[in-house]
């Protein structure tokens, strides 16, 4: 892209070169031919890494089914739950040093059943146990009664004896709620929450205050709310360039998934998967962040992440977005030129009907943003394949594998998403058809639960009911921005929504965000970006 010499046009480019991620670039040949050799050396594990790992594990998994309640009880032993992402760094890690080692696997077999649980394909799962990070780990009885729950790389040693010694052991990471510890449940105090939380130093979400320390998640959602607040005008400006420097790729466009400001280990702070989710989030953030404050870098930033997913996230001949883009620390820590001699990490060729919809409610945004209506095409025909793929009479089911046919139903966010994008684009287009939105209304109606009296995550017997807050608060966003008498039509009780948008001091901001976004400033019929 051919750019002037202002100053503001250019800071995006000061604010990658703050990152290092360029340093790698003027590498020496004895060094660079070092990184070649390791890489030529780790070709079986990438090779490996594009298979389950259940296949090379000394572990005998099963898949979650009902049915291992059952055996657990003949059998006398727990579930072993393990969620994993073939995406992620830490998982590979906890897998080949921690569960692979003989004492573990030795203390697995002795004494509970064990189940291999992809994050992605049942995240109902991983929500409905507690889940915030991985690798994550579930003890739990023949009864569903959670015994034990970890999260993050434990070592083999202390596997082994938590596992010998069944131990009860909640959350090695994140910060466990004081009885005192009061919810957040209105603008005003989630407001209150930032304000105590933003690091001018670090230019982060992440310092202490009253409400305790936040996460050191990424968190675009919350961004998102603050753009609209007067008075973080400057500070989201800061943030917006943090979040560029932490997790931008400089090289080939797209947003990492995780940075660790805290990691002693300069290479190990940067987690390098890219999800389509979360890019799709930070697509939304950026394209709003350009068409508010005008500033270019943050068009460029769009730009090259429209980029990014059409060369690795998006499959032109199907029509559809993949889950997600391995993590490769090597790869990434080349520069452009180096990453030529390299295979480019794999890419998870799953299609998750959430994080497709995500991305195309994001599209709407920078085709808005960039006055590009071709985007609109692009959303469009997203739209299309989504519904034909995945779509049913009774809504969408969750996910499209690339070697077997979709799977998961009744699941709440695969239909709120689509309703977000379906009402986006049809807006966008000035559609007067609005039958693709008022059918999800009507689907989304179904998942009332009289004893719960809310919208529960998951439609299955199988399951005790329960409520997602991150999902009430899309749902909260999407009715906000609807006639009041086509939701009251459809059946849909808002105020059963706004219920339950409220966190526990230390939770993820970003899970109520989008709600609060909707409580805080309601839209006029009509407007959505």
């Amino acid at each position: 892209m051919k750019r002037t010499a202002d100053p503001d046009r250019d800071r995006l480019a000061g604010v990658q070169a703050e990152t290092g991620l360029r340093a790698h670039s003027g590498l020496s040949a004895v060094v660079l031919l070092s990184f070649l050799c390791l890489t030529l050396a780790l070709g079986a594990s990438r090779t490996a890494a594009e298979t389950d790992y259940a296949e090379g594990s000394r572990i005998d998994w099963n898949t979650f089914h009902p049915g291992l309640f059952h055996r657990a009880r003949t059998e006398n032993r727990p579930l072993f739950l393990y969620f994993h992402g073939q995406w992620c760094t830490w998982c590979r890690d906890f897998q080949n040093e921690s569960l692979e080692h003989d004492g573990v696997v030795d203390a697995i077999r002795a004494g509970y059943i064990p189940v291999l649980i992809d994050l992605d394909r049942r995240r109902d799962l991983f929500t409905r146990y507690g889940g915030r990070g991985l690798p994550f780990v579930v003890i739990v009885d023949a009864q569903d009664e959670v015994r034990g729950r970890f999260t993050g790389h434990v070592g083999p040693a202390d596997l082994t004896r938590l596992l010998t010694e069944r131990r009860r052991q909640i959350s090695v990471t994140g910060r466990e709620v004081a009885p005192a510890d009061e919810p957040i449940e209105t603008v005003e105090a989630f407001r209150g929450m930032l304000d105590e939380v933003y690091d001018p130093r670090s230019r982060r979400l992440s310092g202490s205050g009253m409400f305790g320390t936040l996460s050191k998640r990424p968190q675009p959602w919350t961004l998102g709310f603050l753009l609209r607040q007067d008075e973080w005008q400057e500070r989201v400006r800061a943030l917006l360039d943090q979040t560029i420097e932490d997790l931008w790729d400089a090289e080939e466009g797209g947003f990492f998934f995780f940075f660790d400001p805290d990691q002693p280990d300069p290479e190990r702070a940067r987690e390098t998967s890219k999800r389509l989710d979360q890019n799709a989030a930070f697509l939304w953030l950026f394209s709003d962040a350009y068409a508010r404050l005008g500033i270019p870098a943050y068009r460029e930033v769009v730009e090259r992440n429209l980029d990014y997913l059409r060369n690795h996230l998006w499959d032109p001949g199907e029509q559809r977005f993949f889950g997600s883009q391995f993590s490769d620390d090597l790869y990434y820590a080349q520069s452009l030129e180096g990453r030529q001699d390299l295979a480019p990490p794999p890419v998870d060729r799953t299609s998750f009907t959430d994080a497709s919809s995500q991305m195309i409610a994001a599209l709407v945004h920078a085709a808005d943003a960039l006055a590009d209506p071709s985007l609109l095409d692009w959303a469009g025909a997203a739209l299309k394949s989504m519904q034909r793929d995945l779509g049913t009479e009774d809504g969408y089911l969750h996910a499209l594998p690339p070697d077997g046919p979709p799977e998961l139903e009744g699941y709440l966010p695969a239909q709120v998403w689509p309703g977000i994008a379906w009402h986006l684009y049809l807006n966008a287009t000035g559609a007067s058809d609005r039958q693709p939105e008022l059918r999800l209304l009507e689907t989304v109606a179904s998942f009332k639960d009289a004893d719960l009296d809310a919208y529960r995550e998951r439609r299955s017997p199988e399951l005790e009911p329960w409520v997602e807050t991150r999902t009430q608060a899309a749902l909260a966003w999407w009715l906000g921005r609807l006639d009041p008498s086509a939701v009251a039509a459809a059946g849909i009780r808002p105020e059963k929504v706004r219920d339950q948008l409220w966190i526990v001091p230390g939770d993820d901001p970003d899970d109520v965000a989008l709600g609060f976004r909707a409580l805080e400033r309601p839209a006029p019929l009509g407007t959505d970006l």
